[in-house]
């Protein structure tokens, strides 16, 4: 068993968008990963009542944030640069995301997520890129 680092704090309760969505941020993962979690209701679903492409698109993007800024010092930040998502089914809430950081360098990361309905079945998956910001003193 290693002592790698954990998210202790969950950052949903800090971002405004995460709260407005209703994500919510499993603690106490490794390093470089995450779980992000939607109980939906009706202003989040299409007119099928599946949970909208956006908010599925969402949490993808929530979950690989999360998973590299867990690997980030004091004062670094992270901002999506690319996003591809690939959807797989229509999703029922309550849906999970899993999030991980494939690579992570000084000035760019990549990570990768799924998100899967309570059943297990994926519902998208997606890749992206991250640029790494530097707060200036």
């Amino acid at each position: 068993m290693t002592n790698a680092p954990t998210i202790s704090e969950d950052p949903a309760a800090s971002r405004p968008y995460y709260r407005l969505l209703g994500l919510r941020v499993e603690t106490g993962m490794p390093a470089g990963h995450s779980t992000v979690r939607l109980d939906s209701r009706a202003e989040l679903e299409n007119s099928r009542g599946d949970v909208h492409g956006g908010v599925v698109a969402s949490m993808l993007d929530a979950a690989m944030g999360v998973a590299v800024r867990s690997l980030l010092v004091n004062g670094e930040g992270a901002t999506t640069v690319s996003l591809t998502v690939n959807y797989l089914e229509p999703g029922n809430a309550p849906l999970i995301a899993k999030g991980r950081v494939v690579r992570s360098g000084r000035t760019i990361s990549s990570a990768e997520a799924v998100v899967e309905d309570s059943s297990g079945r994926m519902v998208a998956h997606a890749m992206g890129t991250m640029r790494i910001i530097v707060r200036q003193k």
